[in-house]
This record gives structure tokens, sequence and C-alpha cells, in this order.
């Protein structure tokens, strides 16, 4: 598979993506025909082998919302609980059949009332049904209605009385052409006395119905998968992300390899596993050994990578690190040895890294640079000679130190002076994350075509060759001067 790999470490050296090329081979592949289905965990699968970084400038809920939504997965870095479990329960909704308790207000109420209720789940809605005492529906509050009102005014003189009801047995496609008919974004559901018994939203129902449900990456109910980073010593939030459905806890630091993560691993499977039904992943590590402890303390799968990432100082600051290739390979080896699974974290820049990091044994890949110039980033916009940009920041950087607790506690630093390991910068902006992953998934297929590879489980036997300075030279464009940018080259 990776004999040039092996022989490296033997000879005491650790390679990159740059350092290797994978070997062509016969093929009778066809790059769109490709299966790109991988394992997450040997109970999550993923459509796409690709995931979101676990970090503020990155992953939030539209984030995870859309990698989901195209077969891959999100994980949500750890902010503040109450931000992280609705981030959660944002995401795992997304496609909701039915939502079986919408949320309603009496006719009494004011506007104030109205804007309590929606700040309290951080508008990420804002309609609300209006019942009266014996909940039976009387109207519906919307946006517009509620912008306009005064603020003493009571919910009764600015909500929308002739709504459209449905009774509550109605399906998913009699909602769809119902709404569709009747021009409704809303359609209430009511039982045979009138009583609030659920709604529809018609952009759920529209992406449910129309969109291609073959491509999500969801769970035994239907719902969107979801990850997140819960950190070290913290059951308490483990335990509030497991109720609200989350699919994979990530126990992730700078130094997986650690005394704190191995035992947070050994206390999340053995006071959850069972109780809830999810995948347990550690890191981030970047050798045999370090995988190995967090495969015998319970992970289902390991991060790899210390350093790679492109806002990371940690091989600068601290002098340690592997690089990434090797890492890979090191913990690929222990992954086999347990039956388990490896995502590549860091270091990836063009698609054909990722083709790499497979083929050296990696099921899938975490990526952040990639990602955080998407719409659905969080990270801040901002336009600088013209072009647009958006904010990317290093979770050990000093910003996100300062902004985060967790970020502290990640690269194990104090309040008050700190020592960063990461950098605060700007990525050009690139549009929607499906237009992304177009363009990655595009250079994978190809890459798999290359070397024969029908499947993630063939490319990752593949065959490496060792590069030299002028072959990585060769291998870029050269002696050209490009006039004309390439949307997946820079």
């Amino acid at each position: 598979m990776v004999d040039v790999l092996e022989k490296a470490g033997e000879e005491g050296l650790a390679l990159t993506f740059d350092d290797v090329l994978l070997v062509p081979a016969y093929s009778d592949v066809v790059p769109a025909n490709v299966d790109l289905n991988t394992n997450l965990t040997s109970d999550i699968s993923l459509k796409i082998p690709l995931i979101s970084a676990d970090m503020d400038t990155v992953s939030g809920a539209d984030m995870a919302r859309a990698m989901a939504l195209q077969g891959g997965i999100g994980f949500l870095w750890k902010s503040s609980l109450e931000e992280q479990v609705f981030a959660v329960e944002d995401v795992k909704n997304t496609l909701n059949r039915k939502i079986d308790k919408p949320i309603s207000v009496g006719s009494n109420k004011t506007k104030r009332d109205v804007l309590k209720i929606l700040e309290r789940y951080q508008n990420r809605f804002s309609s609300l049904v209006v019942v009266d005492e014996d909940r039976r529906v009387v109207g519906l509050v919307t946006g517009d209605k509620t912008r306009f009102a005064k603020d003493e005014s009571l919910v009764r003189d600015f909500m929308v009385e002739d709504v459209i009801v449905s009774g509550e047995d109605t399906s998913v496609l009699g909602a769809y052409n119902l709404m569709k008919k009747s021009m409704v974004p809303k359609l209430i559901l009511t039982d045979s006395e009138g009583r609030l018994a659920g709604m529809y939203c018609f952009g759920d129902v529209k992406s449910i119905i129309e969109g291609d449900r073959n491509l999500y990456n969801v769970d035994a109910r239907g719902q969107l998968r979801v990850g997140a980073n819960i950190g070290v010593n913290d059951l308490e939030r483990a335990e509030r992300l497991l109720r609200k459905g989350c699919d994979v806890l990530l126990i992730g630091t700078a130094h997986g390899y650690s005394k704190n993560v191995i035992e947070t691993v050994k206390a999340v499977r053995d006071n959850f596993k069972g109780k809830y039904d999810f995948g347990l992943v550690a890191g981030n590590v970047a050798t045999y050994e370090g995988a190995r402890a967090l495969f015998e303390a319970g992970a289902d799968a390991v991060k790899v990578g210390i350093g790679p990432g492109s806002i990371c100082t940690t091989r600068v600051v601290a002098g340690a690190g592997v690089p990434q290739m090797t890492a890979i390979y090191e913990v690929v080896r222990a992954a086999k040895e347990f039956g388990r699974y490896v995502i590549a974290d860091g270091g990836i820049r063009y698609s054909g890294d990722i083709v790499k990091a497979m083929g050296a044994g990696a099921s899938c890949v975490m990526m952040g640079s990639v990602f955080a110039g998407a719409e659905e980033a969080p990270g801040e916009s901002m336009k600088v000679g013209g072009q647009k940009f958006k904010s990317y920041r290093g979770m050990g950087s000093q910003g996100a130190m300062k902004d985060n607790l967790s970020s502290l506690e990640r690269y194990s630093q104090k309040t008050g002076k700190m020592v960063p390991e990461g950098v605060e910068g700007m990525v050009p902006y690139k549009g929607k994350v499906c237009e992304i992953i177009f363009q990655y998934l595009g250079g994978l297929r190809s890459g798999m075509g290359y070397v024969g590879a029908k499947n993630i489980l063939e490319l990752q036997k593949a065959k490496f060759n060792r590069v030299t300075n002028a072959g990585q030279v060769e291998a870029r464009p050269h002696d050209v001067e490009i006039i004309k940018k390439s949307s997946n080259y820079k």
C-alpha cells in the first residue's frame, strides 16, 4: 500500500503531502462512477469523505447543516453549552417531517412577549402559532407583522387570522401539495377539536420532496447527522448534546495522547455507550502509540494532525509535530489492529491532498481553511482591495483563546498571559459549500480513476512514490505566466 512511507519511517524520515505522489495504475474506472461512501465509525457512514473542522470560524449550525446535506458531516466547535446545544438541535430539526411541538403564544400577550420568546430560541425562527386558553389555533404571528407592531400591541391585534390549517395526520407530501397550492410558508396542524397538533414549514418540506435525499447524511430517524467537540472532563456537556441527538462526540485537544483525553474517552464510553447511540472520536494524535492509546480507551475513530494546519504554529512554537503523510500512515497502522477508523485533520490545500491522505489509509478528511471561505462559515466577511474575504483563525491563536475558554483548554493555557499556537488571518470568499465540495470531490474522483480504485477501500491500497524537490517543482505549473485563475488551483 504505502511502501515508500514505511521505508521513510525506517530511515527516520517523515513525509508530507508534497513529498509523495500516487503511482498511476491500470484502470477501467470511470471517475464519475466511483463510490465515495466511507465510514466515520463502524456504525456511522458518510456519503462523501469530507468533514468541516471544529473551529469557531468554520463550523456553526449553518456549516454543519450544509455539510450533512452534501453527504458529509460538520463538527461544531466547543462554544458555550447552551449555544452548542441549540446548534445541534437546529441541525437535527432541519429535515423534520413535522414539528411536533411548535412554539406558541397566547393572543393576549404583547409584542414584547413575542420578542422574548424568539430571543429565547436565538431567533432561529420568526413565526409563532397563536392559541387560546384551550390551545385552539386562532392565528399566526409572522416576522413582518411583529416588525411593524408597537411594543405594547396585543398579539390578537397584529396576528394573521386567516391561516391555512390541516389535520394532524397530514403527510409530508400532502403538506407540500397544500402549501404549494395555497402559497403559504407554514401549515398548522390541528386535532379534531382544533387544538394545535403540529406544523410544517415549506422550506423543510420542499427539501424533503424536491431534494436529493439519496445524498443527505441522515440518521435512522431521517434527521441530518452532526458532530460536536466536547473537550475534556465535561460529561454534562456530553449528555446534554446526546439528549438532543448529537451523532458523534469529539474529545478533541491539541495533544490527544494525554492523560486527560484518555480518561475522558473512558468516562464517556462507560457512562453513555449503550444509553445513547453515538460515535466517539478522539484526538489529535500523530503517532502509532498515541492512536493505540485512544483506541484502547474506547475511541471509535481518531483524528490525526499535530501542526499541519495553515493557521497552526505548533511546530514552530513548540518544535513538536509529525509531517502529515507519515502521521496518517502511523495512526492507520494502529487503526487496522483495532478495526477502527482514521480522520486526517489539517494540511489539505488541494483535492490531490485528499486523494493522498485516503490512499495512506484515512477514511475521511477534516478541513478548516478549505471551508472557512464558504458562505456558510461563521467567520466575519470583509473586503480588501475590492476582493471579498472571510476571517479564519486557529483555535490556538491569541484571539480565539481570549474569546473562548474552550480554546484555552484545548491548548492547555490559562487566562492572562498566553503562548499562542496559531495565527489569525483571512481566506478568499469561495461561495456556497456545495460549490467547494464539487471541486474537491471532482479531484478525488479523478485521482481514484488514475489508480484504478472503484471505491475508498481500493484507494487505500494505492502505491506511492517519493518526490524530490525537482519533482515538486515539476508537479506545479511552471515556466508560464498564469493569466487566468483556476477554480481548483491557487
